[in-house]
């Protein structure tokens, strides 16, 4: 019966195709308008093994551009009411769909959403997620689609290593898709462009940094102005080139297309690499370990080092704020978050923000933060080497930056947890 509800796809694709687009596992970052159209397309086409994440809610706005919202869907989770209603929709037998509530750049491990999947499509709205989904697919060698819209326009761009070798599983070297045993291969070799070179080398994260160094509330959140038939032809674009690539034919490689339905024009523009531009120039290897979660720091970076005897191993981590002290009344706070995702009036107690008028002016106890440090060793504070990953913001399956240090030099590595 499953061959009958693709025959007319299965007409144009070799059956070889049809088999990756069984196999092959895709990551979907964002679940808004154009999320919705790409993943839709993507699971009546038969792909089987998808990953959505994201953390916004359904807004009542959002149901006029989603085909996978209802009205009963308001303020519950995207990525969830997404992979809940794409299993009741696929055509294919045991669908897998996930859906993760959560932001991607501190929620999840990144092996698990980078080195687990195959392709990578990035639909989300934010420059600094952009450049964070870049950077590690480049870092990885994943290949991965990127698309973004405005009023009646609309652009998709698709980057992925050089392909002229892919090793697959077994060993063997194939230089074309699609695959002859239907999973996807590994590349080998490194990216030449990537989205980089249109969005630039920032970090993109200083907007709301107030001047304690925390978040701000950002207050003036802008919905892009937009019509839904551009975000649906944009997803109808991207799921049309995932296609093409897996049956080796696609033709957007490092090159952006722009659609202007206004004039009904398209532009193709070919990226160049910017010497500017590091990330992909990046050579650094990535070691796989087994995830242990209750294993302590001091016992990873032991493990680390046995794979470099004789080397000193610095642990490269985003500062983890464990607990901080209320600037108005003293009372102790516990915060267990990343220094990069704490608000600025998380600087006061839940009492003094709701009950003491003028808190903010009151500085009676200076900021006493329990910080974690940015690099750990084995010479590091012995309290932090007893804690686990999990209870410094690492976590579970993520991929870490290690310094090996080693008579007078030092190496950059990445340490991949995985399952």
């Amino acid at each position: 019966m499953e061959d009958c509800y693709f025959n007319r796809q299965n007409k144009l694709l070799h059956p070889k195709v049809g088999r990756m687009i069984e196999n092959v596992r895709i990551l979907v970052v964002g679940a808004g308008a154009l999320g919705n159209e790409v993943l839709k397309n993507l699971v009546l086409m038969g792909v089987r093994h998808l990953t959505i994440v994201d953390f916004d809610a359904i807004e009542s706005s959002n149901l006029s551009r989603t085909v996978l919202f209802r009205k009963e869907d308001i303020d519950k989770n995207k990525a969830l009411v997404s992979a809940e209603h794409l299993c009741e929709m696929a055509l294919c037998d045991a669908p897998d769909i996930t859906g993760l509530d959560g932001n991607l750049m501190t929620d999840f491990g990144k092996a698990m959403l980078f080195l687990q999947h195959d392709i990578v499509i990035s639909c989300v709205d934010t420059q600094r997620c952009r450049a964070f989904i870049n950077d590690w697919c480049v870092r990885t060698r994943t290949p991965f689609f990127e698309g973004g819209f405005e009023g009646f326009s609309t652009s998709i761009s698709f980057f992925a290593p050089n392909p002229s070798f892919i090793q697959k599983s077994n060993g063997k070297a194939i230089f074309n898709l699609p695959s002859d045993d239907g999973l996807f291969p590994d590349y080998e070799e490194d990216f030449t462009v990537c989205l980089r070179e249109e969005i630039g080398q920032e970090l993109f994260d200083t907007k709301r940094n107030s001047c304690s160094g925390f978040k701000a509330k950002d207050t003036e959140l802008v919905k892009i102005p937009t019509i839904q038939c551009v975000s649906a032809l944009a997803g109808a674009l991207i799921a049309t080139e995932v296609i093409k690539y897996l049956s080796g034919k696609d033709t957007l490689r490092n090159k952006m297309l722009y659609y202007s339905a206004l004039t009904q024009q398209t532009y193709i523009a070919n990226y160049k690499p910017d010497p500017k531009c590091t990330i992909h120039q990046e050579h650094t290897s990535i070691e796989k370990l087994p995830y242990d979660p209750e294993e302590t720091m001091k016992g990873l970076l032991g493990r680390i080092g046995g794979l470099y005897p004789g080397a000193q191993i610095i642990l490269q981590i985003p500062e983890f704020i464990i607990s901080g002290q209320c600037t108005c009344c003293g009372k102790p706070i516990q915060i267990g978050k990343l220094a990069s995702e704490v608000y600025e009036e998380e600087r006061w107690c839940k009492d003094c923000r709701n009950s003491c008028e003028g808190y903010q002016t009151k500085m009676e106890f200076p900021n006493q933060w329990l910080r974690t440090p940015r690099e750990i060793s084995v010479n590091s504070d012995p309290g932090i080497l007893k804690l686990r990953p999990s209870e410094i913001g690492i976590p579970p399956y993520d991929i870490l930056k290690a310094l090996i240090v080693k008579d007078d030099s030092f190496s950059e590595v990445y340490v991949a947890l995985m399952q």
